[in-house]
């Protein structure tokens, strides 16, 4: 069973899933993150039930605490549009980790993760379904690495998923490594945005490992319909590792959103990207990216 803001589902239920998205969030009431900032609940049910009118069934919302993170309102937008949303705990990178954390132990930012994973947040007491974890451009700051070993060691006590962040694409093999030294699983471990690398050789090593990657940042070149993206999915599946590879839109950003007025919007992989992807690599590949492989990564039985 999965859990979403609406109760556990089966994994057979989730259908077509975007690992990696966003519907509600307010980072921070500064002018720089108007545009990153999700606040309307009526607009993001116009893009959920949009993404849901062209199939798609299951959002994982990647906010995570101190990032305006707000799964009552996600609970709001799942009942609304009739879609399954998915939320994580966890934190991002150092520049949006909460103060508190460095007045507590080990023991109690694990204790606070553990008992968000058991007992649920908020008074509606909803579960997540991962927990996130995330490092800085080209480096991994202290912080950061006490967070990964600590949510390591969650991983390997709850078998909860992780979906992680890679600024700019930038310390995958370096967050995998802390990880695996706490005895996380790495087969239920998915590295969001090393897409932006577009370097082949970098994500074929990190499949290597038993990890998944997340091809989060399509539909930002469309003036090229994705030429690049497409043809290094093209190559990662003739290499053979198509098992490891996941379509999400990353667009929590309202230029992204139609709802908003922006493009090219939550229905974009499964309309004009799938076009050419069936294309280029056949349904039932394009299926496992987009359902099989997501269904996979978050099933902890």
């Amino acid at each position: 069973m999965i859990n979403t803001v609406n109760g556990p589902v089966s994994s057979e239920e989730l259908g077509i899933t975007y690992i990696h998205d966003h519907l509600f969030v307010i980072p921070n009431a500064l002018p720089q993150y108007y545009d990153y900032t999700f606040d309307d609940v009526d607009k993001s049910v116009e893009e959920a039930v949009d993404f849901k009118n062209y199939g798609g069934k299951t959002i994982v919302d990647l906010t995570p605490i101190n990032y305006g993170r707000n799964p009552i309102a996600l609970e709001s937008i799942a009942k609304k549009a009739r879609i399954n949303v998915c939320f994580v705990t966890g934190f991002h990178k150092e520049k949006f980790m909460p103060k508190w954390i460095d007045e507590l132990s080990d023991q109690q930012i694990y204790d606070f993760l553990v008992g968000e994973i058991t007992n649920g947040v908020s008074s509606h007491h909803l579960l997540p379904a991962a927990m996130k974890a995330g490092t800085s451009y080209k480096k991994i700051t202290q912080r950061e690495k006490r967070i990964l070993q600590i949510e390591g060691i969650v991983q390997h006590d709850t078998h909860i998923p992780m979906i992680t962040h890679c600024d700019k694409g930038t310390m995958a093999f370096e967050q995998l490594k802390i990880l695996k030294a706490q005895g996380a699983d790495l087969s239920h471990i998915c590295l969001s945005h090393v897409d932006i690398m577009k370097d082949i050789t970098y994500i074929e090593k990190i499949c290597d490992t038993g990890a998944s990657v997340s091809f989060d940042h399509v539909g930002r070149e469309l003036s090229s319909h994705d030429q690049k993206r497409v043809q290094m999915l093209s190559e990662l599946v003739r290499d053979g590792y198509e098992n490891y590879i996941c379509l999400a839109g990353d667009m929590g950003r309202k230029k992204y959103f139609l709802s908003y007025n922006g493009q090219p919007g939550l229905r974009y992989i499964i309309t004009t990207l799938k076009d050419t992807l069936k294309s280029e690599l056949g349904e039932e590949v394009f299926n496992k990216m987009i359902v099989d492989n997501p269904k996979r990564i978050l099933s902890t039985d």
